[in-house]
Parts: structure tokens; C-alpha cells; sequence
């Protein structure tokens, strides 16, 4: 059995939640095992804040790294995945971008995308389609503002399927301080996850 997606029960777990949810997107209940669910939650929230407060930025790229590197070595019964992380100039929408061809083979593309100000934020990649990056993303929503040509949020009645989809020309774009984009070159960030068969 499948199971529905899930949303982010703080501000700050954004990370772990995406790679929940790409488990569970690729996989069946009964075929997860364990230490996988373990291993995404030791190694997110990684970061330190202010007076020593753990996990207030959430997770660093390199725990995100560090996880899909886990991942790719880890192999269990049903349980064995391919992932592949990528930075900065290699994070791209063009028509040869490694990421779509991820999604056409049957991957999930966990991206790292600018909120607008200093927040960042990670969601879920599963389908392009018809110029549109469709994403399910694990914070808890009920409308985004001002975005309607550029970003639409999308009925999710099965729990599984996408919430939210993206222009790719919008997202693709390299501009500070804009919402739902991958935004400067130095800050592009993404994980591919495919699932071994």
C-alpha cells in the first residue's frame, strides 16, 4: 500500500519531510524499512542558530548530501535507490536539464527554492508538464499570493499527487529575493532519488 504524502510539522522541517515523502512516493509501506525513516531524521536538522539553538536554519546541504550518499549505499530486501546530488550551475530548467530527465525516468527531484527574503525552503519535484514543474510541497498552505500567473496550487484529493505547480521559466530564475525560484546560481541545490528495480 501507498501511503499519502505528508506535510511539515514545524517551520523548520522542510528536509527530513521532503525525503519522506520521496520514500514514500517511490516505495510501499511495507517495503521501507526502518533505519531509512531513522537515518533522514539523524541526519537532518543539522544546523546551529543563535545561542546554540539546534536546528533553527533546519538542514545543511551537506547533510543533504550526506543523506543521499546513505541512501545510495543503503540496500534492503525490496529497499535500494539511486540518488545523485547536484549544485549550483548543474541545477537548472533547461531542456537538457538532468532533473527532468529524472522525472521521466520515474525519479523524484528533492530542490531547494527561494520563499523571497532570507527563506529558503525544500519540496518535492514529480512531473513536468505543459511548461509547469509540478511539486508537492511539504508546507502546509492554503493559498499563495500575488503568484497566479506563476505559481498555482493544485487539489491534491488522492494525498499523493502534486499541491503546487511552477512555471519553469519562473523557477528557473537566478534573481535574489523571489519566491518559488532556484535563485542564484551559488545557491542551487538538488537531490535526485530513483528507485532501483
Amino acid at each position: 500500500m501507498y501511503v499519502p504524502l505528508q506535510y511539515q510539522v514545524s517551520e523548520y522541517d522542510c528536509v527530513p519531510t521532503a525525503f519522506i515523502n520521496a520514500i514514500c512516493y517511490l516505495f510501499e509501506r511495507n517495503e521501507i524499512p526502518p533505519m531509512v525513516i531513522h537515518h533522514i531524521y539523524v541526519y537532518s536538522l543539522d544546523t546551529v542558530g543563535r545561542n546554540a539553538r539546534h536546528g533553527v536554519s533546519g538542514t545543511s546541504r551537506h547533510a543533504v548530501r550526506l543523506l543521499g550518499h546513505w541512501l545510495n549505499a543503503y540496500k534492503f530486501r525490496k529497499f535500494s535507490v539511486t540518488t545523485e546530488f547536484f549544485e549550483e550551475e548543474n541545477v537548472h530548467l533547461r531542456d537538457d536539464s538532468r532533473i527532468f530527465s529524472c522525472l521521466q525516468e520515474g525519479g523524484v527531484a528533492l530542490c531547494h527554492i527561494l520563499l523571497g527574503g532570507q527563506g529558503t525552503h525544500y519540496l518535492l519535484m514529480i512531473q513536468v508538464k505543459d511548461g509547469w514543474v509540478h511539486c508537492f510541497d511539504p508546507y502546509f498552505r492554503t493559498s499563495v499570493r500575488g503568484m497566479r500567473n506563476h505559481v498555482q496550487m493544485l487539489e491534491n484529493r488522492d494525498g499523493r499527487s502534486a499541491n503546487l505547480r511552477i512555471k519553469v521559466d519562473w523557477m528557473d530564475q537566478v534573481k535574489e529575493n523571489t519566491r518559488f525560484t532556484l535563485g542564484p546560481i551559488s545557491m542551487r541545490e538538488c537531490l535526485l532519488i530513483w528507485r532501483n528495480r
